[in-house]
């Protein structure tokens, strides 16, 4: 039980701190935009580059030693960026916030996802996961009139010490026997399902980063619909974990539902403002089905898991990272048009490529 309880809980901490820093980045760069980019994307840049060594060495050293060390690299640095806040230590600090999120994310969800139960648990870590985004910024909007600009890096960063604590009597357990994961075999056999989380946890990233652009709208309106979206996913993914379905089948509609979804989006506000909306619940509903069917297709294949999810978070931090930049590119060189086409039909390939994957036979 510690086990469970120091990961969800650990999902929501790491997940709330990481995003409490951006209500309040212009206190931190002193509103120079290049600053505020670089504190931003240093803690996905850590996570990108750690998440699958960090898998490769769970299978190897155990999951529990990562996901503690992985707190504690979130807490160290959740205090030093209380305490030393310069714009360059900040951007320091998130690094290495960010190599104690992807140790914990793939350490954690691979011992989910070695579990009996794992489809349930993949549920809970991502509704905990979404709902640490959610909280992290809104509540460290709120706080900021009162406690200033460190009230929400103050209070993840204390949530964070239970989790820890949770963790330090936790006790490895490997309830099934599986096979090693060779890392050039996986990559070779489950490329498409790699390609797909790619491309649709990547198409989530292209509608937060071109919609403040693309509509001019409030920021707070803005932060209303990417929490609309987090709120959807927490539902989809609690209701995927629940229900009975084979995740080739599920991850091939949720692609076509992620395709309709970003073309909408462009189309959306030119109806107003619930339409945006729908649209971001509709992305987030898919979204969470999608997270619990690829995991659930991972923990079908019969190996270790360190490996598998490693290669899985890698696979969805560069998502993140490239997809929007590309769409960013297209729709400044091109037209928005051209840029939010070009997103739907990557999850149509999605569509047409994912039953070619080899552990088909057994998720099927």
């Amino acid at each position: 039980m510690k086990e469970r309880l120091s990961i969800i809980f650990g999902v929501f901490a790491v997940m709330a701190l990481s995003n409490a820093v951006i209500p309040v980045l212009p206190f931190f760069a002193k509103e120079l935009p290049a600053i505020q980019g670089a504190i931003f994307s240093a803690y996905f840049l850590g996570a990108f580059l750690t998440v699958y060594p960090a898998g490769l060495l769970s299978d190897r050293i155990g999951k529990i030693l990562l996901i503690r060390t992985g707190l504690v690299l979130t807490v160290l640095s959740g205090v030093a960026i209380a305490f030393l806040p310069g714009a360059y230590e900040v951007i320091l600090f998130r690094f290495i916030e960010g190599i104690g999120g992807g140790m914990f994310i793939s350490s954690a969800l691979s011992w989910v996802n070695e579990q009996n139960d794992h489809k349930h648990l993949t549920g809970y870590f991502f509704a905990c996961l979404n709902l640490g985004l959610v909280l992290g910024l809104v509540l460290t909007g709120l706080l900021e009139p009162a406690a200033g600009a460190m009230g929400g890096i103050f209070l993840f960063t204390g949530f964070s010490v239970i989790p820890l604590l949770l963790n330090i009597s936790a006790k490895e357990t490997v309830p099934v026997i599986r096979a090693k994961a060779e890392t050039m075999r996986i990559i070779s056999d489950y490329r498409w399902l790699y390609l797909s989380t790619i491309i649709l946890v990547g198409s989530t990233g292209v509608l937060t980063s071109l919609y403040p652009e693309f509509t001019d709208e409030d920021p707070v309106i803005l932060s209303l619909m990417i929490g609309i979206m987090n709120v959807a996913t927490i539902v989809s993914s609690i209701a995927a974990s629940r229900t009975s379905y084979k995740p080739v089948p599920v991850i091939r509609a949720g692609a076509v539902l992620m395709a309709v979804s970003v073309a909408l989006a462009y189309f959306a506000p030119q109806a107003g403002l619930a339409a945006v909306i729908i649209v971001f619940a509709l992305t987030g509903l898919v979204a969470g089905f999608i997270f619990v069917g690829q995991t659930d297709f991972l923990a079908g294949t019969g190996y270790r898991q360190g490996v598998i999810v490693g290669l899985f978070n890698t696979a969805a931090y560069g998502g993140m990272t490239f997809l929007p930049f590309i769409a960013g590119v297209v729709s400044q060189y091109a037209d928005y048009f051209t840029g939010f086409i070009l997103t739907a039909l990557m999850s149509i390939v999605v569509f047409l490529t994912i039953g070619r994957c080899e552990c088909k036979n057994r998720s099927e």
